[in-house]
């Protein structure tokens, strides 16, 4: 039997390992220069009101695009206006993210928009255009700012040409007069290179894996720790300990890698369980680790899952 004391020390750290999502430079540029561009909507008049920025989110699966997308979503979460008379409700919405729908078509993607607004979805028998209608008059309605399309890989795998999906997206751009973010891996940046027109409008930001254990590494795993804020040092970005070194070896310098590896070793160690345990640097701990390699990636060993890597699956 754990005493109250020792629950009230778990339960805090238990949320605070399921949830670990830390942000570095690069996630911090895509951050701001949204910010930006919504802080600069702000004063635009007349026809310059008109004619948003856009941004491209590109790199490779694993990276942290998605997660650092969700992450701008929920620091930016909206609010419930009421009217005047409470006769009405709408949920403001500045920022959503949806990923792309899977086999993409026109209709669904604009069925998915209405999806992430919190509408259901209409039915498969209405129109291209009653769905088109829907999602502009919602993008509207909620005040939507920006919109972040993920997965744009999905285009490439679908049976709807390349240039009809862009120009479907532009068209959502240039209607609702929003600001789009396009996310996806260095595959999809060929739909971005339809034309020159089409490249300009989504400028790049790209995020890649940390290919070195070297400071920037050691420095994203001392944001980890913060964030976990253990009661004792661990010393996950200190290369004396070599945990830098050892993590960096399992992930390939993936935080989509990185993350679930950490998070699986506090599980073996039994802190979801309900057993206050702290992580030590001594060869124990080295073998939890490499079991909760195992347990994320299967039978996959380190060398294999590092030569995937490099043939680009």
């Amino acid at each position: 039997m754990i005493d109250t004391d020792d629950q009230l020390k778990i339960q805090p750290l238990a949320y605070r390992i399921a949830n670990l999502n830390v942000s570095y430079p690069k996630i911090e540029q895509v951050w701001q220069v949204l910010n930006s561009i919504r802080t600069q909507n702000k004063y635009k008049e007349g026809t310059t009101k008109y004619g948003q920025r856009h941004i491209s989110v590109i790199g490779p699966s694993g990276v942290g695009k998605s997660q650092a997308l969700l992450k701008y979503e929920e620091l930016n979460q909206g609010f419930t206006r009421v009217s005047a008379d409470q006769s009405k409700e709408v949920d403001i919405k500045p920022v959503v993210y949806m990923e792309l729908p899977d086999p993409f078509t026109i209709k669904e993607l604009y069925q998915q928009i209405s999806y992430a607004l919190g509408f259901p979805e209409l039915p498969r028998r209405i129109t291209i255009g009653d769905a088109q209608r829907q999602a502009f008059y919602l993008l509207k309605e909620q005040e939507v700012e920006v919109l972040i399309l993920d997965e744009l890989d999905y285009i490439l795998t679908s049976n709807v040409s390349s240039k009809a999906a862009m120009n479907a997206i532009k068209k959502i751009a240039n209607k609702a007069n929003i600001t789009l973010v396009l996310a996806g891996t260095p595959e999809a940046e060929e739909l971005l290179k339809i034309n020159f027109q089409n490249y300009r409008r989504y400028p790049k930001i790209y995020i890649d894996r940390f290919e070195k254990c070297d400071e920037e590494w050691c420095k994203l795993l001392e944001r980890m720790e913060e964030s976990l804020a253990p009661e004792k040092p661990i010393g996950l970005g200190d290369p004396m300990t070599n945990l830098p070194q050892i993590l960096h070896l399992m992930s390939s310098g993936l935080l989509g890698v990185l993350t679930p590896i950490l998070q699986e070793t506090y599980s073996i160690l039994g802190v979801f369980d309900g057993d206050h345990k702290e992580i030590t640097f001594n060869s124990e701990s080295i073998e939890v680790l490499k079991r909760a390699y195992h347990n994320i990636n299967g039978d996959l060993t380190i060398e294999e899952f590092t030569s995937m890597l490099e043939k680009g699956y």
